[in-house]
């Protein structure tokens, strides 16, 4: 049942309150779509979410909270040292390359007691190509049957533009992020543009702005 119909309004309207202070406050090639990815994970009853790619903790920041609403586990992965961006209880770091540890994944559930199905899956590491391939290989084996993916970085370019015409100096990776998934699905897809389809069993949307961001749902988890 999503959450949208288990928390008062008012709950949810305090969350959401915290997370656009938090995008103000730090604005950055993803703050404007730190709203979005707690939105979107409100309607799929969530038991385990991984965040590959933890930068300064701003996805951490939204998936913490979504984790506390539902009583999952966040397991947040990266390359550099992340461990001290959440004091979240139930969130486990893994100081790691996403591609190694994707290849112990589920050994390492085993031995933690956790059944290794992503609910909810967050992308944001090198952003480029051969490397989105492998998380894509790797990382989808694991996703649980209803389930939702979150790409950021999908519209690289020199400068991103945020909602409120403010810029950041971005850098071009050549569609890595895009080309993957387009790749993976057997389209094309435009990232300059906001769009939303159905494609080979998922719902897919995305938003140009701020480096863009994509959001691939498993058609069976709509509601």
């Amino acid at each position: 049942m999503p959450l949208t119909e288990t928390l008062n309004r008012e709950a949810l309207q305090k969350i959401v309150r915290k997370i656009r202070r938090r995008a103000e406050k730090k604005k950055t090639d993803i703050s404007d779509h730190l709203e979005t990815l707690f939105v979107e994970s409100l309607n799929l009853e969530s038991r385990l979410i991984v965040e590959l790619g933890v930068g300064d903790g701003e996805s951490t920041f939204v998936l913490e909270r979504v984790a506390n609403l539902w009583g999952a586990k966040l397991i947040s992965v990266d390359i550099e040292d992340r461990a001290d961006v959440s004091t979240f209880r139930d969130r486990i770091f893994v100081h790691e390359d996403d591609i190694a540890f994707a290849a112990r994944f589920p050994g390492w559930c085993r031995e933690c007691g956790i059944e290794p199905a992503i609910d909810l899956l967050f992308i944001d590491t090198s952003h480029l190509y051969d490397h989105t391939v492998s998380e894509i290989r790797d990382w989808f084996p694991y996703l649980a049957p209803r389930c939702k993916v979150f790409f950021h970085d999908t519209n690289m370019g020199e400068i991103f533009v945020r909602k409120d015409g403010s810029t950041g100096k971005g850098w071009d990776n050549q569609r890595g992020v895009i080309r993957a998934i387009e790749e993976h699905l057997g389209t094309t897809l435009n990232e300059k543009t906001d769009f939303a389809l159905e494609h080979r069993g998922w719902f897919i949307r995305h938003f140009s702005i701020c480096s863009g961001f994509l959001v691939m749902e498993r058609s069976g988890a709509r509601v």
